[in-house]
């Protein structure tokens, strides 16, 4: 009798894999965590930790901002993205402001002049999770939602990412946020061009 061996999915050892390299990155960038609490804002692990989000938001939008009929969204590092940005509020809460609300908020109206503006960090950071995982638990609804909701929902992210990484940040974040947004919208503008041209627009 042959001797019947399973056969692994492709797609199995995909997701396997992923999880691993991703659950290494997390759990790398979360390192500082380990560090006593603090209430220095100005700390390095925090301007570090708040560039990953920022990097894995512009690779990953470009996955799921453009809706393909005839493909679903890999939505992988869309979250890997999100996850990041916790962990950032996460360290930036350990260590920069000894896990208070009212720290939280003393310093963003000393950065930003505007101490409420917190809350928008707040909602940032909760849209970006319902986001991730409406794209990951339900793709094929993700790709079926309203235009309206989705071209809002992006937009409020973008608007944040824009002011979290051009308005407040240095030089060396701005340089990034730009040539990753610039090849982003290069991108884009390209799947657009070629989804109108399969189309015969």
């Amino acid at each position: 009798m042959a001797d019947v061996r399973p056969v692994q999915s492709p797609h199995g050892v995909r997701v396997a894999l992923a999880v691993v390299v991703y659950g290494f990155i997390v759990g790398v960038s979360a390192l500082p965590l380990l560090e006593p609490v603090g209430t220095d804002a100005t700390h390095r692990a925090i301007k570090f930790s708040a560039r990953m989000p920022i990097l894995f938001w512009c690779l990953g939008w470009l996955a799921v901002i453009v809706r393909h009929p005839d493909r679903p969204i890999d939505g992988q590092l869309w979250a890997l993205g999100c996850a990041l940005l916790w962990v950032h509020v996460a360290i930036a809460f350990h260590l920069g402001h000894g896990w208070s609300h009212a720290a939280a908020w003393e310093h963003t109206k000393q950065v930003g002049g505007y101490g409420d503006g917190v809350f928008v960090n707040y909602a940032f950071a909760l849209v970006w999770l319902l986001d991730a995982l409406w794209v990951l638990v339900a793709s094929a609804s993700y790709q079926a939602r309203p235009r309206w909701l989705h071209w809002a929902v992006h937009g409020f992210l973008a608007f944040v990412v824009f002011n979290a990484a051009f308005v407040f940040a240095k030089w060396d974040t701005r340089t990034l946020f730009l040539l990753c947004s610039s090849l982003g919208a290069l991108a884009l503008w390209c799947a657009r061009r070629h989804a109108a041209e399969k189309s015969g627009v």
